[in-house]
């Protein structure tokens, strides 16, 4: 509504709310021009910045008081009746599904997330956090896995300049697969949820572009902390019953069969949905999934009931899953009933996993999501079933956490998924090893002019991003540590046996399988982040210490790179004899890597550290950035100085033994080595 001297604004106000509905009798008749009134009377109240708002507000709550009886006025058409079922009434079921239920996770409203003040594009970095970046002159590849990055970054503004900036991904240039791609990057959001695990959003075009979206996540993901609220019981076993009415098949169909209608007909020619059946399917289980989780003291019946009626569901899907596998034509369709099935089979998990309510029946659960784990899958719908084994995963951790005795079936179902590997996992990582260059541990270091402009993107592009075989290996590792946790409550000695049959692993033979090479990097990873988890438990970081230590350079191989990387994580953690002890063979990899380096006469046969070098200096980076304990920060500063003046005297004695032996070196042409460790101190400095 335009606004201007000229225009009386009491008057244009009065004469909306008289085209607005009007209540007769507690009834309220709505047809399009009326409805269309009542959206202007909204855009001109929040236009207005709240003008007439003691007229306007207590009007449209009277209204939205009085919406569950509105009449809809509509011409006897039966063609104009079926045009408006498709075009407003089914769409409008399919928006409150994905509304009713969620609230926002900060005190910023969910609307405000849908229509942000400014763009999330245009994120510039605070000014604060540009200048840390330029003073620490690095850009290192981070080692954090997500249960230690937690940690790390609370509530400080080392927080925000390592996550922001100081510490970022680096890969190389490479081609970028569509996002639909296996091995492409991948947002989250493939895996079941539109808020992420920490509790932010995605960039609004997502709600409006992805079928069935909603702001929920699986409650599954770890450390995923959401406020409790109430529903009054008879109103949630009427959402029960409805939910049960419309996923039924009867309505289902007929809704398709009257969409096809219209569809045939050419009546309505602005209609997105293609189906109703199987995004109107998936909203409501997700909306009984987020409705459902956080309620307290349920009776058990009603709990018993939803638990028969989704686990029903659940294996009737199954079957279906079948019929519609060999659908290839709109298999990689946004609307693709097999994507969209799948979102609802894992809604369907978290429902069943909410549901369990003692040992036995959490068993019986455990035991059928690991068989659903083991399961083969077409590398054709490998995408489709993503969500479904990532709930799968999260759901044998939380069944861990609720019921311990369960620990000691489900430890070997998950590391069977890791390490054996599952067949998912090596399909998954065919497709990410096509996209991503063996040079991913390349570390690059960037020194920027002090008084240059630099720019730095919030949001991180999509280079950054894990691809879907990181993110399913990360969150089946997650899970393992979940379940050890829990188990270390009844058997002192879980850690120490799952210890012992991983690391059996790391010494498989290899000859025989091309992608047997992913046994001992997802052991070692494992170990790392079993460590990190288990980190308060006493006795628990020194056995990995000392597995990763055995396995290091015995014999030399791309594998030290992941093992420096894990021990970087173990000092993170803040233990004093972890310390000590990575950073004797830190030290001990620097100073002979730069003997070969000084050294006139290249012996390539003897190439001392020098594969794993850099990333030591990229995990002492890491440790820079992220270690929180007062008095390591500060000797690790002066072990760094110490190890810079060492480098530095090594350089200096290779000068004088080539120059006996032959003409004599610059000096600045052993001070090469010295370099990498200037990053390093800049950023130990800043903190």
């Amino acid at each position: 509504m335009p606004r201007g001297p000229g225009l009386c604004l009491d008057g244009a106000v009065q004469k909306l709310l008289c085209m607005c509905p009007v209540d007769f009798h507690g009834i309220f008749q709505l047809d399009e021009r009326r409805r269309d009134a009542v959206i202007a009377l909204g855009i001109f109240l929040i236009e207005s910045d709240l003008q007439h708002k003691d007229n306007v507000v207590p009007y449209l709550l009277r209204l939205l008081k009085g919406l569950p009886k509105v009449q809809w006025i509509e011409e006897s058409n039966a063609r104009k009746g079926r045009d408006y079922l498709c075009k407003y009434a089914v769409p409008c079921l399919i928006g409150i599904s994905r509304a009713f239920g969620r609230y926002s996770n900060s005190e910023e409203a969910l609307l405000s997330k849908l229509f942000p003040k400014i763009p999330p594009h245009s994120l510039r970095v605070p000014e604060e956090l540009e200048g840390i970046r330029r003073r620490s002159f690095n850009d290192f590849r981070s080692i954090l896995p997500s249960s230690l990055l937690t940690v790390c970054q609370e509530g400080t503004l080392k927080r925000k300049a390592s996550s922001v900036s100081s510490i970022t991904q680096v890969s190389p240039e490479r081609g970028l697969p569509p996002p639909s791609s296996p091995g492409g990057p991948s947002a989250i959001h493939y895996f079941e949820g539109s808020y992420l695990p920490d509790g932010s959003a995605l960039d609004p075009d997502y709600y409006f572009s992805t079928i069935s979206s909603s702001f929920s996540v699986s409650p599954l993901f770890n450390g995923i902390n959401n406020k409790e609220f109430n529903i009054p019981l008879e109103m949630l076993r009427q959402l029960l019953n409805m939910v049960k009415q419309i996923v039924g098949d009867s309505l289902l169909k007929t809704l398709d069969a009257v969409l096809a209608e219209v569809t045939e007909t050419g009546s309505s020619t602005d209609l997105y949905y293609k189906t109703f059946s199987d995004p109107l399917y998936l909203a409501q289980f997700k909306m009984l999934r987020d409705t459902l989780y956080y309620m307290k003291d349920l009776p058990n019946s009603f709990v018993k009931e939803v638990h028969d009626f989704v686990l029903e569901q659940f294996n009737s899907s199954q079957s279906e899953l079948q019929k519609i596998l060999h659908d290839v034509d709109r298999l990689h369709n946004e609307l693709s009933p097999l994507k969209l099935r799948c979102q609802a089979n894992a809604a369907c998990v978290d429902l069943m996993v909410w549901a369990v309510k003692d040992e036995q029946n959490a068993e019986n659960l455990c035991i059928k999501l690991s068989e659903k784990l083991q399961s083969k899958t077409s590398s054709k719908v490998i995408i489709a079933h993503l969500p479904l084994l990532i709930c799968c995963l999260q759901g044998l951790g939380r069944l861990c956490e609720r019921f311990p005795v369960v620990v000691h079936s489900v430890n070997p179902s998950l590391r069977d998924f890791l390490v054996i590997p599952s067949p998912v996992l090596v399909k998954l990582y065919k497709y990410h090893s096509q996209y991503h260059t063996v040079g991913g541990n390349d570390i690059k270091i960037s020194v920027t002019n002090e008084h240059s402009e630099s720019t730095l993107n919030v949001m991180p592009g999509k280079k950054g991003q894990p691809s879907m075989y990181e993110q399913l290996r990360d969150i089946a590792i997650d899970n393992i540590c979940r379940c050890l946790k829990a188990g270390l409550t009844i058997d002192s000695v879980i850690v120490e046996a799952f210890l012992a049959s991983l690391s059996n692993r790391l010494y498989i033979s290899q000859e025989n399988d091309k992608e047997a090479h992913l046994i001992p990097d997802h052991t070692i990873r494992a170990l790392g982040h079993i460590a990190v988890a288990l980190r308060d438990t006493p006795k628990m970081m020194e056995p990995i210490l000392q597995i990763l230590q055995q396995k290091f350079c015995q014999p030399p191989s791309h594998l030290d790179v992941l093992i420096i990387d894990q021990l970087g994580c173990l000092v993170i953690t803040g233990n004093q004899y972890i310390y000590s002890e990575v950073w004797n063979l830190f030290q001990q990899i620097s100073v002979k890597a730069s003997s070969v380096v000084y050294s006139a006469t290249k012996d390539y046969k003897d190439h001392g550290y020098r594969h794993c070098s850099l990333a030591v200096i990229n995990a002492l980076a890491n440790i820079a950035a992220n270690i929180q304990v007062e008095h390591l920060v500060d000797e690790l500063l002066m072990n760094l100085l110490e190890l810079f003046v060492q480098l530095g005297l090594e350089g200096k004695r290779a000068s004088e033994r080539a120059s006996e032996k032959g003409p004599a070196l610059k000096a600045s042409s052993s001070a090469g080595n010295l370099g990498v460790l200037i990053p390093v101190i800049a950023v130990v400095s800043i903190q």
